[in-house]
């Protein structure tokens, strides 16, 4: 009788947030060289299988998939070098195995990759009003005396939550700007 063992395998919960993609990129490039290959993802969630240890590029691409021309993005992607591994919430996460030194690039200037923030802000920013007219008192939606009693603890913890979420988004807002207009300068220099 034959005794089939899985693959060892382990999640990692790791808080990586939209203007941290460079990072993010770096330590999945680690985790692949210390022999544990990526296998899915999702918000915060990495899976990883034990392999053997290799060189393994990541380039994050923010792109909306419904966008008219997706499919042409990622065919010239895929002539690049780049293999589309998976996508989430309009993230594209590609690969590449260098066969040398050098590393094609998913951008060639600072201009050009600022575009990728700037579609972030443009999925971030729509969201802004949704959540400031929730909280909003004139629509009750959190207001208590609006509200069977039973639900007025969970309506002020919802508050309390939408309101520190709306404060995220804010500053996320902030650093996405902060970093396309770094971006943006390098080209001037």
């Amino acid at each position: 009788m034959i005794h089939e063992t899985k693959p060892e395998t382990k999640t990692i919960f790791k808080a990586i947030f939209a203007w941290e993609d460079e990072k993010e990129e770096k330590w999945l490039e680690q985790m692949a060289a210390d022999g544990w290959k990526l296998i899915s993802v999702a918000p915060y969630i990495y899976k990883f299988q034990l392999s053997e240890p290799e060189k393994v590029i990541f380039r994050l691409d923010y792109k909306f998939t419904n966008d008219k021309d997706y499919q042409e993005y990622l065919t010239l992607l895929k002539d690049a070098g780049w293999e589309l591994f998976a996508t989430f919430a309009n993230w594209q996460y590609f690969t590449t195995r260098p066969e040398n030194q050098d590393v094609p690039e998913i951008y060639n200037s600072g201009k050009a990759k600022a575009q990728k923030y700037r579609r972030l802000m443009g999925g971030l920013i729509p969201m802004l009003p949704i959540y400031l007219l929730i909280l909003n008192p004139a629509f009750g939606v959190f207001d208590p005396d609006h509200q069977p009693h039973y639900l007025a603890g969970l309506m002020t913890g919802l508050q309390i939550f939408f309101t520190f979420f709306i404060i995220f988004v804010v500053y996320a807002v902030i650093k996405i700007w902060l970093k396309i207009k770094n971006l943006e300068s390098q080209q001037k220099e």
